[in-house]
């Protein structure tokens, strides 16, 4: 049983977050929810995502991304911004920047200065290119990585080319640094001191497409966004009533023939297309148009019902509007509604993870702009390093 009572995994742990936008942030945002203390350095002006859409300094792309966290402003273009920053570093455990390849060390604050005055200290660097290489000073948003990453070749059809939410690299790279943080932290209970954790965008697109990657670099089959399903065997479907939902057979010979069951429609099992799960494979496009046709005379919550009864993988295909409607998704509780400092509250969708012993950290809102400062920065001169 979950203990939502507690402080999380990563109590006592703080995280230092000079991140702007979303692959710096998701990652330190993670780490919040596992119950670090997070600390985010922001220039005067904010985190440009604050002011997205016209609404203020909380606009809801920074509160998704910021949750959790404490907020200090700080010029670090300035001695006295960037010993601030230093005197948190020293008191940090991790320390995480989203800049481009050298700005860190330009503005005095690379990872080897670091280790300097705090050897404990993992640092973590999230690039879009990495530091070597003919794109690696370019600037990297998400849209830009997600199509040299091979990402959109994976889900955005050519007939209907452009680009394509979320933002795949962005995230995944966010999650990867995440990962390997907490890596280092487990090496640093044996090692003692810190190191430097450096993440590329481009390098986690690759790594979440290692099955088309791997593939194509053994046989040379280059993947397609319906490369998968036709393996897979899954398939998109709507009702009669233009609900859709979705069936996955995967390699069960038991989910076709009760796929057959629920269509009534066992003569299909005879057709030497569909015979065999290669021919099903093969005749992936003949086999998608005969399931449409068919899907179309009853409404989707018949078919759920039969597809059930059968016990075929299968689900609604949801919108995000229909998924908070959903009772599996109610029954999970994933949804926690967030104080802020005005007395409102905000819904946010909270860790789908549980911990039986340390418990989960109640969800804390975004941090307003400089709402840290006092308390953070000291009074006195900071120390230079």
């Amino acid at each position: 049983m979950t203990n939502d009572a507690g402080h999380g995994p990563l109590a006592g742990i703080r995280v230092v977050e000079l991140g702007q936008y979303i692959s710096g942030p998701y990652a330190a945002k993670i780490l919040a929810d596992l119950g670090a203390e997070v600390i985010k350095v922001e220039s005067p002006a904010g985190d440009p995502m604050r002011r997205w859409e016209g609404s203020g300094e909380m606009s809801p792309q920074f509160a998704a991304y910021n949750r959790g966290k404490r907020a200090v402003t700080l010029d670090l273009k300035t001695s006295e911004g960037l010993a601030h920053l230093l005197n948190l570093a020293r008191e940090a455990d991790v320390l995480i920047e989203n800049f481009r390849p050298g700005v860190a060390e330009r503005l005095g604050f690379g990872p080897d200065r670091l280790r300097e005055i705090a050897p404990a200290l993992i640092t973590c660097s999230i690039t879009g290119f990495g530091a070597t290489g003919p794109l690696a000073g370019r600037p990297s948003y998400d849209t830009v990585v997600s199509a040299i990453g091979g990402m959109y070749s994976q889900v955005v059809p050519e007939s209907t080319l452009r680009p394509l939410g979320p933002a795949f690299s962005d995230l995944l790279s966010g999650m990867s640094a995440a990962q390997s943080i907490l890596a280092a932290l487990h090496a640093r209970t044996e090692r003692g001191t810190g190191e430097h954790v450096s993440v590329s965008m481009v390098g986690a697109l690759l790594d979440f497409l290692t099955e088309a990657a791997s593939t194509y670099l053994e046989t040379g089959a280059v993947a397609h966004p319906d490369s998968r399903p036709r393996r897979a065997q899954a398939y998109a479907l709507k009702g009669s009533d233009g609900g859709a939902f979705v069936v996955h057979m995967s390699v069960p010979e038991k989910f076709w023939l009760g796929l057959l069951e629920v269509l009534e429609r066992p003569e299909l099992a005879e057709d030497p297309r569909f015979a065999s799960r290669e021919g099903r494979v093969r005749h992936y496009d003949d086999l998608d148009a005969e399931l449409k046709v068919i899907a179309a005379t009853r409404p989707r919550q018949h078919w759920l019902d039969r597809l059930a009864e059968y016990d075929i993988p299968h689900g609604p295909l949801n919108t995000v509007a229909d998924l908070f409607d959903d009772p599996q998704i109610a029954a999970m509780e994933l949804v926690e509604d967030v104080p802020l400092p005005d007395g409102s509250t905000r819904p946010m969708p909270r860790p789908s993870v549980g911990f039986s012993a340390s418990g989960r950290r109640r969800l804390a809102p975004p941090p307003g702009l400089g709402e840290g400062n006092a308390d953070l920065l000291t009074t006195e001169a900071p120390t230079h390093a």
